[in-house]
Formats: structure tokens, C-alpha cells, sequence
């Protein structure tokens, strides 16, 4: 299998203000240029999503999901819950579909609808009861959605280790966003 060209990488670290049920996730480093991205900066000047649960239900439908600015699916989170407990890893693709929502808001994805997400998802190692992740790490790989489900059980087994170190190393920190 050939290796896919690395994008895109953000770190993004639990931002969640105390009271809100909906966990918040705001990039806080970053490295490499993905255009689509600057189209979820919110008034803040920062990139957030929220980590909401399904939508609907259905076998082919992840129990969990990445939401952007203007309610955005940004991405199902694949193969977060594996046999009834939290991998640590997931995978997914953006929007292949030119609009979204009722009001047929342009997709700033579609142009990039090929791309397939892989996710690192860090629990709190001193509370295992808190299921909410405390960060959660996006590698953006060029044309890789068909194969994505590979890649990421790639990463699992520690492919993409050497990539994710130089990646972490590169990325931009604080004010840089």
C-alpha cells in the first residue's frame, strides 16, 4: 500500500466552557495548509468543532461525529468504539456533496471530497470514567477516502508514527493560527 501525501495535520485540546454538555475542540496547533479549513474560523478567529453524537440511527452510521461552524458535519468519527469500548483511533471523509443543510449552504469540502480524516483521540488517563476526550489530533490525507479505513488500521499498528512525530514537530503553536 502505498503511503498517502500528508495535507494536513491540527491538534485540537478540549476548550469546553464549565456548564455546556456539548464538548468544544479548538485547533491549537497545526501544520501544512488545508484551504477548506480557513472556511471554519468562527468570530473568535479560532477553528472549533464540537463532538455531538449521531444523528440518526443505522449500521453504517458512526456513534459519534466532528461538527464545524454553521453546522457543518465536518466528519462521522469511524471506528471510535470499537467492540463497546473507546479505540482511541477513528477515520472519515469530508462532504462529497456540493451543499449542505436546508438552506443549501456551500460545502467549502467538496472540492476536496477525495481526502480521507485519520483521527488519534486522547482520553483522560487519570479519569477513565470520563469518556470525553481531553484532545483529538486530524491528519488530512490527499485522495486517500477509499483506502482510509486501511490507513487508519495502519496508524493503529503504529504506520504512521514516524510521520505523526515530524508532523507534531512542524506544527504551529498558539498565535500562529
Amino acid at each position: 500500500m502505498n503511503t498517502p501525501n500528508v495535507r494536513y495535520y491540527a491538534k485540537m485540546v478540549n476548550t469546553t466552557q464549565k456548564g455546556k454538555k456539548t464538548p468544544k475542540y479548538t485547533i491549537t496547533a497545526q501544520a501544512g495548509y488545508y484551504p477548506p479549513m480557513e472556511q471554519l474560523r468562527g468570530r473568535d478567529g479560532q477553528i472549533s468543532m464540537n463532538l455531538m453524537e449521531k444523528l440518526k440511527e443505522g449500521d453504517n452510521v458512526p456513534s459519534m461525529r466532528l461538527q464545524a461552524k454553521n453546522s457543518l458535519n465536518f466528519t462521522g468519527l469511524k471506528d471510535y468504539f470499537q467492540d463497546g469500548k473507546l479505540s482511541g483511533f477513528a477515520y472519515g471523509y469530508p462532504l462529497d456533496k456540493p451543499t449542505y443543510s436546508k438552506d443549501e449552504k456551500p460545502n467549502p469540502f467538496f472540492d476536496y471530497k477525495q481526502d480521507g480524516f485519520l483521527f488519534l483521540i486522547e482520553q483522560n488517563e487519570k479519569d477513565p470514567t470520563n469518556l470525553t476526550p481531553t484532545s483529538i489530533e486530524l491528519v488530512v490525507l490527499e485522495g486517500a477516502k477509499v483506502l482510509i479505513s486501511a490507513y487508519c488500521k495502519q496508524l493503529v499498528m503504529g504506520g504512521f508514527d514516524e510521520a505523526l512525530q515530524a508532523l507534531r514537530e512542524q506544527a504551529q503553536k498558539g498565535s500562529a493560527l
